[in-house]
């Protein structure tokens, strides 16, 4: 009888110093990224941006060195803007609702999302977005362009 209760003692002692270790860790002030962060497509882009109808002020359908700015809106979703005073600035701001591809760490716009498609390639830091007409005023269109 001594040895079973030997044994479910240590038992208990072991299960307690491995409950006290894994609450432990090393104690900063700085916040570690958790590799899903979709703040690497944050940023401005140059390329080549193609108005699927008309825009006030201009017969021009494509753009290029077009500049699009991608902001973050908040933990899931790109706000993407045109660059102000241009002749393609009238195209539509949209928010797209994105994740964090696990394996290459790409973002990418979450499938149904009504807004458009938003995809930020990590190995090239180049973007693809197009947009979705939800209003009869929205200016559908799309870009590819790379990270400046």
């Amino acid at each position: 009888m001594n040895v079973k209760r030997i044994m479910q003692h240590l038992l208990f002692l072991l299960l307690v110093g491995m409950v006290t270790l894994s609450g432990c860790s090393k104690d900063d002030d700085t916040e570690q990224p958790d590799g899903k962060s979709i703040d690497i497509a944050v940023g401005t882009y140059k390329g080549k941006l193609t108005v699927w109808g008309d825009l006030p002020n201009t017969d021009q359908n494509e753009f290029f060195d077009a500049v699009i700015t991608v902001t973050k809106a908040d933990n899931e979703h790109l706000k993407v803007t045109a660059k102000t005073g241009e002749p393609y600035s009238a195209v539509t701001e949209k928010t797209i609702k994105v994740q964090a591809e696990e394996y290459l760490g790409d973002i990418y716009h979450v499938i149904g999302d009504l807004q458009g498609s938003f995809w930020y390639h990590t190995d090239t830091k180049t973007v693809d977005i197009s947009t979705n007409k939800q209003r009869e005023t929205d200016v559908h269109y799309t870009f590819e362009g790379a990270k400046q």
